[in-house]
């Protein structure tokens, strides 16, 4: 006859219990890949009567910055750095509105444009609207000490982020 393990019954148990305490410390697991995605956070469009008073307070007025300026500035066409991605901006408006064109290298059509100041760095937002890129999006932050766009791509269709870099096309 054999000897019967005592232990047995809880070899399942500590299984559980070591992914519940293991699993969580390895970043393979995130399908975000980099930045977590909150998509009420990265709004663009200027915001006349925020709900959220600490949003609120983060976002200086559109008036604090000259549409005409961040047209000198901005307007051009950025290349995506992993691949042929374009973000063309034709026109900054005051109002917060951009006119920009997305190209993969054809046209991808944007659904909207806009832009805001959020804690002293200038945001952008273009939402596409195509086929295979429903609700896509991108969050792009200008970095001037770089001449770039930095920010987040979020492809709906796959439900995935992306940490993404735009190099101004001279």
């Amino acid at each position: 006859m054999k000897p019967v393990n005592p232990y047995r019954n809880l070899y399942p148990d500590i299984i559980i219990i070591f992914l519940i305490i293991v699993l969580p410390f390895f970043p393979g697991c995130n399908n975000n890949q980099g930045r977590s995605y909150d998509s009420s956070a990265n709004k663009v469009s200027p915001v006349k009567s925020a709900t959220n008073a600490a949003e609120r307070k983060s976002e200086l007025p559109v008036s604090d910055v000259s549409a005409d300026s961040l047209q000198e500035l901005l307007k051009g066409k950025w290349l995506r750095s992993d691949g042929t991605y374009i973000i063309e901006i034709f026109s900054i408006k005051s109002d917060g509105v951009m006119d920009a064109g997305y190209f993969n290298p054809n046209p991808i059509n944007v659904g909207k444009s806009g832009w805001l100041i959020r804690d002293g760095e200038i945001v952008y937002e273009i939402i596409l609207k195509d086929i295979n890129y429903p609700g896509s999006k991108y969050n792009l932050i200008y970095d001037k000490k770089n001449d770039c766009l930095i920010g987040n791509y979020f492809q709906a269709v796959q439900g995935i982020n992306y940490d993404v870099v735009f190099i101004r096309q001279k």
